[in-house]
């Protein structure tokens, strides 16, 4: 694990922490019912980040990431959507392009 140590078996991280926010305005996707964080961070889990609605018209979340270049998505219903305001943008596989965070 890159930027890991070990210790008695289970890894410590070196580098800091670091608290990253994700959020889509809820007018880009008007009557959404659910939207998910999928990235490289997660394995790309569709379970393991889901934002929550707020009362100021966004879905949002926060998450602890060590310092790096994540690739991620959102997923609206279902169907991916990139990240107005990420970082960047990087081709994917399939001929479409994942959104970049760099934190």
């Amino acid at each position: 694990m890159a930027g890991a140590a070990r210790s008695e078996g289970m890894p410590v991280l070196t580098r800091p922490l670091r608290q990253v926010s994700f959020g889509l305005e809820g007018r880009r996707v008007p009557g959404a019912r659910s939207v998910v964080l999928v990235s490289s961070f997660n394995r790309w889990h569709s379970g393991a980040h889901l934002l929550r609605w707020g009362g100021d018209g966004w879905w949002t979340i926060a998450v602890w990431l060590p310092p790096g270049e994540y690739e991620y998505l959102f997923l609206v219903d279902g169907v991916p959507w990139n990240d107005p305001l990420d970082d960047g943008r990087r081709a994917s596989m399939w001929g479409g392009h994942y959104s970049l965070r760099v934190v």
